[in-house]
This record gives C-alpha cells, sequence and structure tokens, in this order.
C-alpha cells in the first residue's frame, strides 16, 4: 500500500461517535470509521456549534479545582469541559436532528433528562468524556516516550482546524476568547483549548502512526475476510413483493379495535397465498416482477433493484443463499406476509475508487441581501460563471478550487479528494464520478440541496475495488477499536464529585 494511500486510512482517535449512543464500545467504532478526513471532524464542527447550547450558568468556577485524576496527573474542569463538549457536538454531528428519538431534547438542560432508568443525558456525556481522556492521557503519554512530537501534516492540521475555530468566532461575532467562553464556559481559556487541542492531535498522530505499523493487511488476507462475510459486501439483482396477510382491520360502534380470530388470520393468509401464487405464475408467464404485482394486487408493496443489499430476512436470507442461481423464483413466508422473491444474479462490490476535484459554491460565495436565501439558480449560475474562467487545466482549476471553494476540508488542496470509495460522498456529488464514460478531465456542476453548487473535474478512477477497502477498513477498524480499549483499560481514572458539577 503506497503511503499516500496509508495517509488517507488513518483513523480520527478522539472522537467518541457513536453508531448506538447506548453502546459506548460502538461509539469508538463509530468514530475509527470517519477514517477517510485525518483530524478534520470534530474540531471544524466544535467552531461551528450552536453558541449557548451548553453554556454554563453557574457562573464563575476556579480554573484549577480537579475535575478528574488519570494515573496521578490532575485534569481541571475547563480540560474536561472541553472532551465533555467534544463527546456531546460528536453525538450531535451523528444524529442531529434525530436526536429526538433517542429522547435528547437540546432546548432542556441534559441534567433533568434520563439517558437510562440510573443514568442522565449528563452523566452519559460525562462517561464519555472520561473515556476519551483516558484514552488520549494513555496514548500521548505514550507518544513521549517513544519521542513523537507534534510537527509536519499534523501540526498544520492542527494550525488550520485553530485558525477556522477562531474565524467562525468572528463570523459569530465574537472575539476568540468569548466564543471559547460561550461554548466551553467562564473557565475556559485560549491557552487551555489549545493545549487540550494539541494534546489530541499528539494522540491522533500516535494512533496513525501505531496503525500504519500494526494494521497492515495482505490482499490473502482480505481475500479471506472477504469470502467470511460476503454477504456484508455483495449485492444481489433482484427482488421480491409483500403480500400482506393480516385480516382487515374491524372497529365495534365506539371505534375500538376488534381483534381478528384465528379462523380470520388463517383466512387472510390463505388469500395473501394465493395471491402471491397469481404473481408469481404472471412473472413466470413472462411479466416483470413490479407488473406482475400491480397487475394482480396494487396495494401489493415491491423493491426491485440490480443492487439489493443484504438484510436478515425471510427474503433477505433466501435472496443472499449460497444455492442461488439465476432464474430462481418462489413464494415465502413470514409473519402474517408472503414474500415473491426473484434472483437474477449476485455480485461483488467492485466499483472503482476515483480522485476528483471540486469548487463548493454556497450562499457565502453570493452577494446577498440581508435576509436572503440563496437559490438553486442563484448558486448554479455562480458556479457557471467560475467554470466559464476556467483556462482549461487541471492546475488552473486547482488554482480557482483555492480561490473559491468554501468547503474547508480541500480549499487549500486545489479541490481534490484522493481514493475516494463508492458511498462516501453526497448522492449528486457520486452519481456524477460514476456516469458511463466518465473520463479524465471531464467538468460539470451539480447541485445538492444541503451542501451547494459543486463544480467538478475527474482526475480518474483509482485501482481499489470497494469490496477489498471495505474489508480492509473493517479488519483495521475492529483492530483498532480492541487497542484503543486496550489503552483505556491501562489507565485509572478516579472523577472529583465537586469539579464534575462544574462541567457540562
Amino acid at each position: 500500500m503506497s503511503a499516500s494511500r496509508e495517509k488517507k486510512k488513518r483513523q480520527e482517535f478522539t472522537a467518541s461517535g457513536a453508531s448506538d449512543p447506548k453502546n459506548s464500545r460502538a461509539a469508538e467504532e463509530a468514530a475509527v470509521r470517519r477514517s477517510n478526513r485525518l483530524y478534520s471532524g470534530i474540531f471544524i464542527a466544535l467552531a461551528v456549534v450552536a453558541v449557548g447550547l451548553l453554556v454554563y450558568n453557574s457562573g464563575i468556577i476556579g480554573r484549577n479545582q480537579t475535575a478528574v485524576t488519570i494515573d496521578g496527573e490532575k485534569y481541571t474542569v475547563p480540560q474536561t469541559a472541553y472532551y465533555y463538549q467534544q463527546a456531546y457536538q460528536n453525538f450531535m454531528n451523528t444524529y442531529g436532528g434525530y436526536a429526538s428519538l433517542f429522547g435528547l431534547d437540546t432546548s432542556k438542560p441534559l441534567k433533568d433528562q434520563a439517558y437510562s432508568e440510573d443514568q442522565s443525558w449528563d452523566e452519559f456525556f460525562k462517561e464519555q468524556a472520561v473515556d476519551n481522556m483516558r484514552l488520549v492521557h494513555a496514548a500521548k503519554t505514550a507518544a513521549k516516550e517513544e519521542g513523537i512530537v507534534l510537527d509536519g501534516e499534523e501540526l498544520e492540521a492542527y494550525n488550520e482546524n485553530l485558525e477556522a475555530f477562531k474565524s467562525a468566532a468572528a463570523q459569530q461575532g465574537y472575539s476568540y476568547k468569548a466564543y471559547l467562553t460561550a461554548i466551553y464556559g467562564p473557565t475556559m481559556t485560549p491557552s487551555i483549548y489549545e493545549a487540550c487541542s494539541q494534546d489530541s492531535f499528539l494522540a491522533s498522530k500516535y494512533s496513525s502512526e501505531y496503525s500504519e505499523k500494526n494494521f497492515v493487511y495482505s490482499d490473502e488476507e482480505i481475500q479471506a475476510y472477504y469470502e467470511e462475510n460476503k454477504n456484508t459486501y455483495d449485492l444481489v439483482d433482484g427482488g421480491y413483493v409483500t403480500v400482506s396477510g393480516a385480516p382487515e382491520a374491524k372497529t365495534d360502534a365506539e371505534g375500538n379495535a376488534i381483534e381478528a380470530t384465528e379462523e380470520e388470520k388463517e383466512a387472510a393468509m390463505a388469500q395473501a397465498k394465493e395471491t402471491a401464487q397469481q404473481i408469481l405464475d404472471a412473472y413466470n408467464a413472462g411479466q416483470d416482477l413490479e407488473s406482475a404485482a400491480t397487475s394482480v394486487d396494487d396495494t401489493a408493496s415491491y423493491n426491485v433493484s440490480e443492487e439489493l443489499s443484504y438484510s436478515s430476512s425471510t427474503y433477505g436470507d433466501w435472496l443472499f443463499d449460497e444455492s442461488r442461481r439465476s432464474g430462481d423464483a418462489e413464494i415465502l413466508e413470514g409473519d402474517s406476509v408472503y414474500y415473491v422473491a426473484v434472483f437474477n444474479g449476485r455480485q461483488r462490490q467492485e466499483a472503482l475508487d476515483y480522485n476528483v476535484r471540486h469548487i463548493l459554491i454556497t450562499a457565502e460565495s453570493l452577494e446577498l441581501a440581508e435576509g436572503e436565501e440563496a437559490t438553486e439558480e442563484q448558486l448554479t449560475a455562480k458556479a457557471q460563471e467560475i467554470l466559464d474562467s476556467w483556462d482549461g487545466t487541471e492546475d488552473g482549476f486547482a488554482a480557482l478550487a483555492n480561490e473559491n471553494s468554501k468547503d474547508p476540508g480541500s480549499n487549500t488542496t486545489g479541490g481534490l479528494y484522493e481514493n475516494v470509495p463508492k458511498g462516501q460522498m453526497i448522492s449528486e456529488f457520486q452519481n456524477w464520478c460514476y456516469e458511463p464514460g466518465r473520463k479524465a478531465g471531464d467538468t460539470g456542476i451539480v447541485y445538492n440541496a444541503s451542501t451547494g453548487a459543486h463544480i467538478m473535474y475527474f482526475v480518474g478512477y483509482g485501482d481499489t475495488q470497494y469490496w477489498h477497502y471495505a474489508c480492509e477498513n473493517a479488519m483495521v477498524n475492529s483492530a483498532m477499536n480492541e487497542w484503543q480499549q486496550s489503552l483505556i483499560d491501562s489507565v485509572t481514572a478516579e472523577t472529583d464529585e465537586g469539579g464534575m458539577k462544574s462541567v457540562g
């Protein structure tokens, strides 16, 4: 594996993001999966967090008050607040508007909301913060013992994030110090914040270097992993129709639901099976699955695709059975439902990674009146204006990106993203890159309502297929999770009740 490609696989070390917020180990796994954009996410995210969301309201607290002690090293209230906000913001970045589904109301104090039967949301984020502090403490200690320092690419990344934070402060009408206070509380100072950030970046560097040395897998090992986990990385060309076998809902005179009898349930399932057989007969007679379904029962739901992913279900297990052969079609019985399943073929996800440059045009790119919102037409027109000024060379496009792009992840590198695997970018961006006939040097403009207008320049496809990338990434993630947990377990932490009351 090349050095440049290996760098793209470095793992963010300090985040506490969660695929399941009630599982701390899963939180670490979600953080590790953010592997392709080293050091960027959480720090910049903190720069744009809504000011006052978690602002301290208890007054000025002693800056030197201890909140956590890790292997004898004391961490103060503002230091702990740094990691607390990191844990909170990482959760919000992961779930955004879905936080309410987990019972979190961002308009109310976290201390007054139950995360579980015996823990508030405030306590949950404090727990996450302490775990991250243990992780960073152990890693930075090991880094110093091995003579690893923050320099080069990592130091540049740290400085860029610091400048992004200061820029966000200015945009919000705050001084740097006042912005820190608004986000972290009255005890936070620039020196404390920068020291915490440097510790996190140093821990990240140590983690990256450790991963590069110890979690490297041969093509044979990756192939073996794939063979053991085919369902995760394969796609099926096929589909299924769902025919409900639930009895028709009935109510009494007062509008109360009447539970169906066993005879009614059996009759409904029998009717569903008959309908499913008619759909299968129509399919076998030459109709496509969708037409067969609608011609028999326009209430039947269907799902047909050339790229069906595996799901553990009656139809999913059938479609991904190793014995399946092209042309197989069968009626399957589920819980109060019948499926008509059709199998056309199975393939490994072999889409190549790609290299692309882009220029992101947002509302900030336009001269808008106060209160005016940017429209798609305005953004794409601005994008076209910039593209029209392009000199036709890749270097010229890179210069335009550095000058005009609002993407902080690429507007200092000529808009370049390298070795991008399928599934990483927004659909409009990705679909443009994978359009049939796409070739090096192609340009275009795509629009996404959430991000803005993207001026595209296609550099070319890479040589790594998605299944290979995904398998390797999963193997590295698993190894990283185990190693990170061992680091956490290698240190002990004690919390000070008085100090922790001032955090959050």
